[in-house]
């Protein structure tokens, strides 16, 4: 004989899990909307820094400025795109006294998951640890 738990438990537990899903695409709602505001940054940080040499389509100036559109060092590692930023390199200033860690990682991840790149996330702490 197949036993079955008292109604009132089984409606606890169907409640119970409806709040869990509820909360879980809560928290997927504010990753996706906390995730478009960053990228929105990254976006402000890059017009702001960035495009005039590299170009609003990451496209930079022939012969002049690298092209950021599927170049080996932004689709590689973050972190050597982030120690460009923190050094400097040939023409392109440091800009380790200019931007924040967290800023960094804005303007980084958005270059590299931006004009056609698929770049993994780096975190400013890793940026960080980059600096010291």
């Amino acid at each position: 004989m197949i036993r079955r738990p008292p109604r009132s438990t089984h409606c606890i537990s169907s409640a119970a899990s409806d709040v869990y899903k509820r909360q879980a695409l809560l928290l997927t709602l504010m990753f996706a909307v906390f995730s478009e505001s960053a990228e929105k940054k990254g976006e402000a940080l890059f017009i702001e820094n960035c495009a005039e040499c590299h170009q609003r389509n990451g496209k930079g100036i022939v012969n002049v400025y690298p092209s950021l559109a599927g170049n080996e060092l932004v689709v590689g590692s973050g972190a050597d795109v982030a120690l460009v930023l923190i050094i400097g390199r040939g023409e392109m200033p440091s800009f380790n006294e200019v931007m924040t860690s967290t800023d960094m990682a804005k303007v980084i991840n958005y270059v590299r998951n931006s004009f056609g790149n698929k770049g993994e996330l780096i975190s400013e702490e890793v940026i960080e640890s980059l600096k010291q």
